[in-house]
């Protein structure tokens, strides 16, 4: 007994020794995901809430700091962003894409990673809290979540060397299964979603296997190839749902399994997502959803000529540092728990609930709304619906309100004769919430797009230049219109013959007004 008591005890979490391949690969493609997210906001961050720009972030910072100054139990850490501290002006808002990307290629090349992560972290929530309707979309809070497990992954170091990723500490094996958590959680609530919110007033939706008959032509901004795959067969679209129901409510599971299960699950989230990018435009969601695949990997899948992993000793059995125990382990065990509320807060708020009790207590609920504002941990359910047709907002000038012309923008569809584009992992945000505008079918002031379109309409009265970057050509480029107006028309992908004979990919009818006639006051 006394031999038995002296031999020295395993690892604590010791089937997660072997992941440490994924590890160092995630932090670096968070990296990546990080860089082309900032590029593409900063690419257009003047137009959007630059001061000149469509909602200035700065007019919500002084309209906040004036309600605040009146409520006692008020926090700038409600909104919490680094603008409180350099303002929304436009160089403050380069400079922070600037720094951001800085930021994001030392994280790619592992020099100071966990700094460089962090900073890249706290910018982009500072983007978020304060883009309004423009940074509305899972993705982007997806990152955070993300961004805030490679923090936890990362090395402290000066350098962190690729080839040779280190064990994994205590910290970075918590962060693993924060990564599965995070991971399967996506997938699965996408799946569960697309049942549990489906209802006989909308027979299109799931369960009646016909949603992917509209999928590829009303999509936000469909592909060429999307035109292509509408144009298959309807029993390949209704087949073609089970293979999704398999990857997104079956998989999940797998990843509580064991290693060669949770290969089976990356493999099938990544064919997934890639099956998606080659038939939509979703900005950098599919890679980042691939890349929070790798810590499913194990290092015996990877290729060993690539990586070299080298035994633990004592030297290197950092999960008893004092940074470990006193920080980082805490918080991954409160994200863990955070995460437990956001699932089981999830299977309960739809019409049709998957648990009759509500698993997730009163304490933990309030606890996670306190932490709410900086997206440590959130729910999704990606395709939860499904539109059956496709409504789109023609902007049009006037000078005598007898000949109009239209405003085409860039990467939404407007000419008929025009090709579908590939744009992502770009996000043109106007174009997106364009989309979601022309759902609502006419304007309305209480629209959550009413202030961000009422001031695009402004500008083009006025002539304002700052919204040409949106358009193909400024139909008006000397003097500006003096009346607007946005006309809404449905439209549908042609057939083979259609675009042989007329070379349009689109054919549209109109279904009436979006915005009445308007002009600037006298």
């Amino acid at each position: 007994m006394e031999e038995l008591k002296k031999q020295p005890k395993g690892p604590v979490l010791g089937f997660l020794t072997d992941y440490r391949v994924g590890a160092a690969l995630f932090c670096r493609g968070i990296g990546l995901i990080y860089l082309i997210a900032i590029l593409s906001w900063w690419v257009q961050a003047d137009v959007l809430i630059g001061k000149d720009g469509l909602i200035p972030a700065q007019n919500l910072l002084d309209f906040l700091d004036r309600q605040w100054s009146q409520s006692p139990d008020a926090s700038r850490l409600d909104l919490p962003t680094l603008f409180w501290l350099t303002g929304a002006s436009d160089p403050a808002i380069h400079i922070l894409c600037g720094l951001g990307c800085v930021f994001a290629i030392l994280a790619m090349i592992g020099i100071l990673q966990g700094p460089a992560l962090t900073g890249c972290w706290v910018i982009y929530l500072s983007f978020v809290t304060t883009g309004d309707a423009f940074m509305s979309f899972q993705w982007d809070i997806l990152l955070l979540e993300s961004g805030i497990a490679a923090i936890l992954f990362s090395s402290w170091k000066w350098r962190e060397s690729l080839n040779s990723p280190p064990p994994l500490s205590l910290r970075r094996k918590l962060a693993t299964i924060l990564c599965w958590i995070v991971i399967g959680k996506l997938m699965f609530l996408s799946g569960w979603v697309k049942l549990a919110w489906a209802s006989e007033a909308q027979p299109e939706w799931w369960p009646a296997h016909t949603a992917m008959t509209y999928h590829y032509q009303t999509q936000p901004l469909p592909t060429w190839t999307a035109w292509g795959m509408h144009q298959l067969p309807v029993w390949f679209h209704k087949f073609s749902i089970w293979p999704m129901y398999l990857i997104e409510l079956v998989l999940p599971f797998f990843i509580i399994v064991g290693h060669r299960f949770r290969l089976i699950a990356a493999i099938g989230f990544t064919i997934l997502m890639l099956l998606i990018c080659l038939t939509g435009n979703y900005t950098f969601f599919n890679w980042l959803t691939i890349c929070l695949c790798l810590p499913l990997v194990a290092d015996r899948y990877w290729p060993g000529k690539w990586f070299t992993l080298g035994r633990s000793g004592k030297k290197t059995a950092t999960w008893q540092s004092r940074t470990s125990i006193g920080f980082a382990v805490p918080a991954c065990l409160i994200l863990l728990l955070l995460n437990y509320q956001a699932i089981a807060t999830s299977l309960n708020r739809a019409p049709k609930p998957l648990l009759k009790v509500d698993l997730s207590p009163n304490w933990l609920d309030r606890f996670a709304q306190h932490t709410a504002p900086f997206y440590l941990c959130s729910s999704y359910g990606l395709f939860r619906t499904m539109t059956t047709d496709r409504p789109e907002i023609i902007l049009q000038g006037s000078h005598d309100g007898n000949q109009w012309h239209s405003y085409n923008f860039k990467w939404k569809p407007d000419p008929l004769d025009e090709r579908p584009k590939f744009v992502a992992p770009h996000q043109p945000r106007v174009a997106w919430q364009l989309w979601f505008a022309a759902l609502e079918r006419r304007y309305t002031p209480h629209s959550r797009n009413s202030r961000w379109l009422e001031s695009l309409v402004v500008k083009l009265l006025n002539g304002d230049r700052t919204v040409d970057s949106l358009f193909k050509e400024n139909p008006f480029p000397d003097t500006p219109p003096k009346i607007i107006r946005a006309k809404l028309y449905l439209y549908e992908f042609t057939t083979f013959s259609e675009l042989r004979h007329s070379g349009n990919w689109w054919s549209r009818k109109d279904a009436g007004t979006y915005l009445q006639e308007v002009q600037l006051s006298p």
